[in-house]
Parts: structure tokens; sequence; C-alpha cells
């Protein structure tokens, strides 16, 4: 019997997702949608996943894709295996990635698919900051 396909109720990108052992309970530590450097390439040394999937039952394996949405450039990947054991069940996870270095200012996408069948994405930016003392500069002087 087939696997039925999950229904994707959440999925943000944040700098952690901490997990009490006690309650299964997560804690979704700085959300974003914007990453701010000054310079090119940036990585971002701390990022993670939280998602949250319905109307699942068995084993499905798990394909994280984050990509530069102007170029399709693949930037990092994480792939693993989650075992959902009755489809009235709510299940929430929360995964760590490695630092990712980000090539350019731009829009870029988080993907999430089941046993490769797309679930959805989750957009957010990558922005320039201008250096120290360049913003006082550009302003209007009074």
């Amino acid at each position: 019997m087939a696997t039925p396909k999950p229904s994707l109720s959440a999925l943000l990108v944040c700098d952690m997702v901490i997990e009490d052992k006690m309650t299964n309970k997560k804690s979704i530590i700085g959300s974003f949608t914007d990453i701010w450097a000054q310079t090119f390439p940036c990585v971002q040394p701390r990022m993670a996943v939280y998602f949250c999937l319905t109307d699942a039952e068995g084993s499905y394996d798990i394909l994280l894709r984050l990509l530069n949405t102007d170029t399709e450039m693949l930037l990092a990947q994480a792939g693993f295996t989650v075992v959902i054991p009755d489809r009235f069940v709510i299940q929430d996870f929360g995964v760590g990635l490695p630092p990712v270095q980000f090539p350019g200012a731009g829009r870029y996408e988080l993907q999430i698919f089941a046993n490769k069948e797309f679930l959805g994405r989750k957009e957010f930016r990558v922005t320039p900051v201008p250096p120290p003392g360049e913003e006082a500069e550009s302003e209007p002087q009074n």
C-alpha cells in the first residue's frame, strides 16, 4: 500500500529549534524572512527548519533543499527518514542545518519533499546592508 501524501501545515526558517524532551514541545528561536549581510559571499552560521505534517501515515524520505530562487542554484540539501504512526497524528519536526554560504543578495527558498513529492516552500531574502557610517552619510542633512 502506498503512503498518503502528507499535508504540510507549517514551514519556518529560523536560527534554531529546541525540543523539550519531557513534553516534545518545540521552541522556534529567531524565525526570519531576511538575512542581512555587509559582504558577499556571506555565511549564515546557524539555520534550522521547523515543519509540521498532517494526514500522513508510514515511512517518508524527507528532502530539504535550499536554493537561489533567481538562478535555481542548489546551496544545500539534507535528507532523512521519518515514520508517522497514524493519519490522525499531527507531527512536527525541527531540523538543524550546517552553516550555509550565500553567494550574493537575492531571493532564496527552502523546499520540502516527502517520498519525492513536493510539499511546499518557504521564501526568504538575503539583503545587503551598507557598511557602518555609510547609512548616516546618505541621510539628508537638516
